[in-house]
């Protein structure tokens, strides 16, 4: 077992300045390749503690950053047409990216990890889709997914239909 100074955050061991226990071939073969961490070595914990109050600064900066977002999401509700049969079954699907593209589109940029949505959605209706923007922030975004209808199409003047 070896003990490593988190560099950045690592799901489901730890957050980034933290100091944990994994087992040596996690250490060696993922961890450190990767600048997920250092060894816990005198040194690096010393300049560890100097770099505490940095990371809890930008923590806090993110945090913040995901309360307000959370805040935007729960107010919105986004729309997506798709083609459906008669009984309401999609020809396709809508997926995260749909879902993600359709917030960029209201102005709202989600990172598509965020959007946890366990399936992807092959029918018309109303969603409620969790949405996970921080380890403490979570909220649910509604999306409604409704037939595309085809574009109407005008007669043009002069084609003999009577205008009301």
């Amino acid at each position: 077992m070896q003990q490593i100074i988190l560099l950045k955050d690592v799901e489901k061991l730890g957050r980034r300045g933290g100091l944990v226990r994994v087992k040596d071939g996690f250490a060696l073969n993922y961890l450190l390749p990767k600048g997920f961490g250092v060894r816990a070595t005198p040194d690096n914990l010393k300049r560890l503690e100097g770099l505490r109050e940095k990371f809890e600064a930008e923590e806090k900066e993110r945090t913040d950053k995901a309360h307000s977002l959370s805040d935007r999401l729960s107010k919105v509700s986004i729309t997506i047409p798709a083609k459906a049969s008669a009984e309401g079954h999609l020809y396709g699907s809508v997926s995260v990216s749909s879902i993600v593209e359709a917030l960029a589109v209201e102005g709202i940029e989600v990172d598509a990890r965020a959007v946890r949505l366990a399936e992807p959605i092959k029918e018309i209706g109303v969603y409620t889709i969790p949405v996970v923007l921080h380890d403490q922030v979570r909220t649910e975004l509604k999306v409604w997914v409704v037939e595309e209808k085809e574009a109407a199409v005008e007669p043009s003047p002069g084609s003999g239909a009577a205008a009301s």
